[in-house]
């Protein structure tokens, strides 16, 4: 190989690896302050306040289509923050109760400990399963409702929402 294509093929495969790493799989912890930010830049381009449920969102299908547009606005104007995090913060817009009149996030644990989120049509429809609980939480994303073993707290104590089954 003569000197000239090696630098070449140098600079080619550190550019390929650049690329690579700026790709790098959205990490919760490592990229939280991404997460956040574009999360605030969601709710404040969708006119929706996440602690609010959402109230201002006219539906639902609209607060999600205006989430998708400020994620790819926030991340032109943010060139260095992990991209590939854009996904799991949508599903956070997708996840929720935003646009949806009367419409709670539900936090339910099963008899082994497992909890899941969904978003049912009002506080009656979040019934807890065999032998396990459940809790309308007061965050309006499932990204933030739920904690291992029930609600989450906007406050920090133990649990703010209306604990069902127990």
């Amino acid at each position: 190989m003569r000197r000239g294509s090696l630098v070449l093929f140098g600079s080619a495969l550190a550019l390929l690896f650049t690329v690579g790493r700026a790709q790098a799989k959205c990490d919760p912890v490592a990229d939280a302050g991404t997460i956040s930010a574009a999360r605030a830049f969601v709710a404040t381009t969708c006119n929706a306040n996440p602690t609010t449920a959402c109230a201002t969102a006219t539906n639902h299908g609209t607060y999600v289509k205006c989430s998708a547009q400020a994620l790819k606005t926030f991340f032109a104007n943010n060139p260095t923050d992990n991209k590939t995090c854009k996904g799991q913060i949508q599903k956070c817009a997708a996840k929720s109760n935003c646009g949806k009149p009367n419409f709670v996030t539900c936090c339910k644990t099963n008899a082994k400990g497992i909890t899941k989120c969904s978003v049912p049509k009002d506080a009656a429809h979040c019934t807890a399963p065999h032998n396990g609980h459940a809790c309308v939480s007061s965050f309006a994303s499932c990204c933030d409702a739920c904690t291992a073993s029930g609600c989450a707290s906007p406050s920090g104590a133990f649990i703010d929402g209306l604990n069902v089954g127990f």
